[in-house]
């Protein structure tokens, strides 16, 4: 990958997280269950630490012209058990909770459009550092992702269910 391929994929990748940022940062003001709200207020602290590691690693490819490996951070946090995110009321008083499950569902195309612009630029990448920058990245983004996954199938049938959404069969 060219240096300037780079930096241009630096950059969209920045826009990218801090629009994660700024989606769930209004999805924790906004949601009325304090465990949504706290999950999407992590979710946005995360990404806050990934837009720094993409900023850092911008500047220092300006400033040295070198890809710089020490700029990484630890690992992904995943979670594996459905039900972490909603309390146990929400579950309970689903119908007409649209806010959070609409923020569940973009969360769930914002994760998935990272993750798999994360795993092409890793794949495009010549150089094993970038590639492992890209890789771990991606990691992050598929932990998210699989966790609104888990989350949104474990309440959808009860949310459409409980709003009528089903489909007539």
């Amino acid at each position: 990958m060219a240096a300037n391929d780079l930096l241009v994929a630096l950059r969209k990748a920045m826009l990218a997280e801090r629009d994660g940022v700024q989606f769930y940062s209004m999805a924790a003001e906004q949601a009325k269950d304090r465990d949504a709200a706290a999950t999407f207020e992590h979710l946005a602290n995360e990404e806050k630490a990934h837009f720094k590691a993409l900023q850092d690693t911008y500047r220092s490819l300006l400033d040295t012209g070198a890809w710089n490996a020490e700029l990484a951070w630890g690992e992904p946090e995943v979670a594996t058990e459905p039900g972490g995110i909603f309390s146990a009321d929400f579950v309970r008083r689903i119908r007409g909770q649209h806010l959070e499950m609409a923020a569940l569902s973009i969360g769930i195309l914002l994760e998935k459009q990272s993750y798999e612009f994360y795993s092409h630029q890793a794949a495009a990448s010549d150089d094993e550092a970038v590639r492992e920058f890209f890789i771990k990245l991606a990691a992050w983004e598929e932990g998210h992702l699989q966790m609104l996954l888990r989350e949104d199938e474990a309440l959808k049938e009860e949310y459409w269910s409980e709003n009528r959404f089903e489909p007539l069969l």
